[in-house]
């Protein structure tokens, strides 16, 4: 309720005003104990006539700084927007590619699983091609597209340090937000908040990953943006890789439709360009330190008007207080929410949140009804009843290896890294439901030599 909202001090502007709330104060506490000075200033006739030139200068001070925070918070909104527009075009890549080169047939509405035993196969028309099967292009898809993510945000919060880039494994293991109001602008304390705040990338960075994208032939750092722009050239280049030369359905997809596969990741391009216009244009200096400059001679001068209007020694304490912590706090409010992507306080974009929400929804994509995987194990020689089949079993596939079966919906046990409906992951994405997505993502099947713990 309005009470607790009133006590919560975590990402507040207010306590930010009371320094120079009190700086005012002590100022208008010591003129009145000045004898001589506060005669002067009791006298109205002598001293002040009308506080009228006062209330323009107040205005006018006042009106410089809501046009700041209105401005900040126009930055701090569009830059929430081109973040999200980033994203879903990328997700959207990430999905037509994973949906192209899913196989299908009449048995399955929804095309094949990619965690389903048939996507592990070779493709039954060309396979003969070579390349990973469907399930190990679907993890690659995944790994890319999460580091394409990542890399985006390094850049947007000028962190160009890779190890804050970590695997989903380890992704709890973080601090998102500081529990103080505090907000520090130093890049020392950035760069450590940075570190704590680590972005998790599905399957992690791999070290030919990082030799590449940490720096050039001469051992230079490569800039961030510089990365963003290689892990995009390496989505491209997988995807047209598939098409071309390996096996899967991406080849039989037609041309217009398959143009749009690249359109949308070039889109998602074009919003960080828009995100980077945040993050790489400050707010301009010249009015900012114009604004500095008004609201502190607005702090020295506001005790001599007061003294000269209110008489009574509480009244004018409390009213300068008031005004002037008002004022700061007003400031600082514009302060921490022009730059939102740099760790500053609690206010700031939660971008390693936002990189979770990323990969969550990287992993399901590929995640379907399992009932025509079940049907088709039958259909190529497992042996089993209607009733074995609401049961926990070993079951024969036709390549005679056993695999353990779960009934669909029934807990596993301990947290399984085994994706929705479908086998134990093995690659990217290892490990990866298990921290990021519900408990009831149990898996129906585990993979050839797996055991219930």
């Amino acid at each position: 309720g309005g009470l607790r909202l009133l006590l919560h001090l975590v990402g507040t502007s207010w306590p930010h005003g009371i320094l120079p709330g009190i700086l005012a104060a002590g100022i208008c506490l010591i003129l009145e104990n000045i004898e001589p000075l506060n005669s002067i200033m009791l006298d109205r006739d002598l001293y002040m006539g009308h506080p009228y030139a006062w209330k323009l200068f107040a205005s006018f001070c006042g009106s410089v700084m809501v046009f700041k925070t209105n401005f900040a918070y126009q930055r701090y909104w569009e830059a929430s927007g081109a973040m999200q527009n980033m994203a879903c075009k990328w997700l959207d890549g990430a999905l037509m590619g994973i949906t192209f080169d899913a196989g299908g047939d009449s048995s399955a509405s929804l095309l094949h699983g990619g965690d389903w035993f048939r996507s592990q196969q070779p493709h039954p028309k060309t396979g003969v091609k070579g390349g990973p099967a469907h399930m190990a292009y679907v993890d690659e898809i995944c790994h890319i597209s999460s580091l394409l993510h990542a890399v985006a945000l390094q850049h947007l919060r000028k962190d160009d340090d890779l190890d804050n880039l970590m695997s989903v494994s380890d992704s709890r293991v973080r601090l998102p937000h500081s529990e103080s109001f505090h907000s520090n602008f130093d890049r020392h304390q950035i760069r450590l908040r940075h570190a704590v705040q680590k972005l998790p990338v599905i399957g992690g960075l791999r070290p030919e990953e990082r030799e590449v994208l940490e720096t050039d032939s001469r051992g230079s750092l490569i800039p961030t943006d510089a990365r963003v722009a290689m892990v995009e050239g390496w989505f491209m280049r997988r995807l047209l890789a598939r098409q071309k030369f390996e096996q899967g359905e991406s080849s039989f997809t037609s041309p217009p439709i398959m143009s749009r596969l690249y359109q949308v990741i070039s889109d998602g391009t074009l919003w960080f360009g828009t995100a980077c216009k945040t993050a790489e244009i400050p707010f301009p200096f010249p009015y900012q330190n114009f604004m500095q400059v008004m609201v502190w001679i607005f702090t020295i001068a506001t005790p001599f008007v007061v003294n000269g209007i209110i008489f009574e020694t509480v009244s004018r304490l409390v009213t300068t207080f008031v005004c002037v912590s008002a004022y700061h706090a007003l400031i600082h409010a514009g302060d921490t929410l022009e730059d939102p992507y740099l760790p500053y306080d609690p206010n700031d974009l939660p971008l390693t949140e936002w990189q979770e929400s990323f990969n969550a929804r990287l992993l399901t994509f590929s995640s379907v009804t399992a009932e025509e995987d079940i049907l088709w194990t039958k259909d190529i020689g497992i042996d089993a009843s209607p009733a074995e089949k609401q049961s926990e079993q070993a079951v024969k596939v036709g390549n005679g290896e056993l695999v353990q079966r779960k009934e669909v919906g029934k807990p596993v046990g301990k947290a399984s890294p085994s994706t929705p409906y479908g086998y134990k992951a093995q690659g990217p994405l290892q490990g990866c439901f298990s921290c990021l997505l519900p408990a009831t993502y149990g898996a129906p099947f585990l993979a050839p030599g797996s055991s219930e713990d």
